[in-house]
């Protein structure tokens, strides 16, 4: 995935544009609340709000991440916590963002902190379902997948299986790069849309639902995240 230029050619690689500088950390904003709504051990859902400077919120999206296996390297989503967000081009998904560093880890770059593992290269970018080249990057959606209740193959963010919902991902990150790439960093929260006593310890994880029904699919109702309209295949 990459972006266009003026003649249409997909740029990649050393032929992307460089994204704009970070903010000086004092100077960053919560631009982002992500709240995860379900966790059914192949995946996890989330409804991010994208906020404008005063946290008013602009709009919001589906995501979708690995499921929660105490922050082990590749095959988990990250913990909850703070994060630093900046813009970034990739050769290889285009223009992104990247999670540079989390309030455990002291912000540090390149070093997501917690439950005793450090990780780095954590993104957010186009792809519609929590496969294992995830490695616990946060995929993009203009709504969750609703045809048969986040059962079977049917998982994750689009409408149908891989068509539209890979071009509705892109749909969506492109939205969030309208909205946040040009500001050069920004900050993000990551928490449960159901909060526990649990939420005062960051080395425990809330309990999220294990479905998409009950509070889960009402919270993605409410976010106009749901349902999701069945296209047929062709």
């Amino acid at each position: 995935m990459g972006i266009f230029s003026n003649t249409g050619n997909i740029l990649k690689g050393p032929s992307l544009p460089p994204p704009p500088p970070p903010l000086p950390l004092s100077k960053e904003v919560l631009r982002v609340n992500l709240c995860r709504i379900m966790d059914d051990r192949s995946q996890t859902l989330g409804v991010m709000d994208v906020l404008n400077k005063d946290g008013k919120i602009l709009y919001s999206l589906a995501t979708v991440e690995l499921p929660w296996n105490n922050n082990q390297n590749v095959i988990s989503c990250i913990p909850m916590g703070n994060y630093r967000v900046i813009s970034y081009s990739s050769g290889k998904y285009g223009r992104c963002f990247w999670l540079i560093g989390n309030d455990n880890g002291g912000y540090q770059d390149n070093r997501i902190t917690g439950n005793g593992y450090t990780r780095g290269s954590i993104l957010m970018y186009a792809t519609p379902k929590a496969t294992k080249n995830l490695q616990g990057s946060i995929g993009l959606g203009l709504k969750f997948n609703t045809q048969t209740n986040q059962m079977g193959n049917q998982k994750g963010t689009g409408q149908f299986y891989l068509s539209p919902a890979k071009e509705q991902s892109q749909q969506a990150l492109n939205k969030l790069l309208n909205t946040l790439y040009n500001v050069g960093s920004f900050r993000m929260e990551i928490k449960s849309a159901f909060p526990t006593v649990t939420d005062e310890d960051k080395n425990v994880y809330p309990a999220l639902p294990q479905f998409f029904s009950g509070v889960a699919q009402q919270y993605a109702q409410k976010k106009n995240l749901a349902p999701n309209p069945y296209i047929a295949p062709k």
